[in-house]
């Protein structure tokens, strides 16, 4: 994966003068304390002022993602190679591009990246961009499996770019980290590029509703992207449909009086919570307790809980508060 991420970098490095690069923190966002968080990339708007004179055999092809600490690794790249939706010839025109899934921050540093690339219809980039394309709904969670899946695309993907020698048009590396290592912040915002030093712009640069702006309006004359990092401290998904299986296999055992082996399955979802990539150390004790609840309630009614009950999806406001299962262990979840 190193293989794509040096690309970017070294093509970064190479042409930092004659690029602008500036990052837009939300008014109201807050900095990500590390396992109290998630992060998502987005690809919000593009833009190719050359892209016209392209022709009909060219089109752009976008490389992009997060690389952050992950499962215990120094470095887990979270990236897609794609063909944006939209042609990229207008300002403003809105992509909106979801790079990465809904990833939890551990700490360290996030490296985020995104490159495009001129392909050529019927060469090997479609060609990579199709078969990339197709892998791209496997890459959310579970997160574990995702990043294996980034990196064998990346990798397969970094060496049709070697063979054929073929260098970004355009491109950004921007390191965030969490509050306090100095540098700069973890925390929502937009990060655009445009490829023209600041000295050659028409006037400072602006974010308003989401899009570029010059001090005339749209940014128009020069190519550049727009990266949305969107940062939160829960969830917007809960759906955990292994989790239910389990809790609908427990529920059966009770039923049919086998309490131990209820009691077994019960451990093992709560097991599978404390250690699930997917979720901040803060959500996995909320979500192991819910689900502990969840998969007991069968031994307080003596009959099949109500679906609302499930865990696919867990209703957000049943989980319980943080304070609630500050001093939780995995040890008092698992006890009889």
């Amino acid at each position: 994966m190193t293989g794509m991420r040096d690309r970017v970098r070294g093509w970064f490095a190479a042409n930092a003068e004659h690029i602008t690069v500036e990052f837009f923190p939300d008014p109201d966002g807050r900095p990500v304390v590390a396992g109290q968080g998630y992060l998502r990339l987005w690809l919000v708007e593009g833009f190719l002022a050359k892209r016209v004179s392209w022709g009909r055999e060219h089109f752009p092809a976008l490389h992009g993602g997060v690389t952050l600490s992950f499962l215990g690794s120094e470095a887990t790249p979270f990236t897609r190679f794609t063909r944006p939706g939209a042609s990229l010839t207008a300002p403003g025109a809105y992509l909106d591009y979801p790079m990465t899934a809904l990833i939890p921050y551990a700490g360290g540093t996030v490296e985020v990246e995104a490159a495009l690339y001129r392909a050529s219809s019927g060469g090997p980039l479609e060609t990579a961009v199709t078969i990339a394309g197709g892998l791209a709904p496997l890459i959310g969670p579970p997160l574990s499996t995702a990043a294996t899946i980034a990196e064998k695309v990346s990798t397969g993907v970094d060496a049709v770019l070697a063979a054929h020698g073929d260098d970004p048009v355009l491109g950004v590396h921007w390191a965030m980290t969490s509050p306090g290592g100095g540098g700069n912040v973890l925390r929502p915002g937009h990060l655009a590029v445009v490829s023209g030093s600041p000295d050659a712009l028409p006037g400072p640069l602006t974010i308003v509703d989401g899009r570029l702006h010059g001090p005339r309006g749209l940014l128009t004359g020069y190519d550049f992207l727009v990266l949305r990092v969107e940062c939160r401290e829960e969830r917007d998904d809960w759906s955990f449909p292994e989790l239910e299986r389990l809790r609908r296999e427990a529920v059966t055992a009770y039923l049919h009086g086998l309490p131990e082996t209820h009691r077994d399955l019960r451990n093992r979802a709560v097991v599978a919570v404390f250690n699930s990539p997917d979720l901040t150390e803060t959500d996995a004790h909320r979500v192991a307790k819910y689900v502990r609840q969840s998969i007991d309630r069968v031994t307080e009614l003596g009959v099949t809980p109500a679906e609302t009950d499930g865990l696919d999806p867990i209703p957000a406001h049943k989980l319980p508060d943080r304070h609630e299962v500050e001093g939780q262990t995995l040890t008092s979840l698992l006890q009889t």
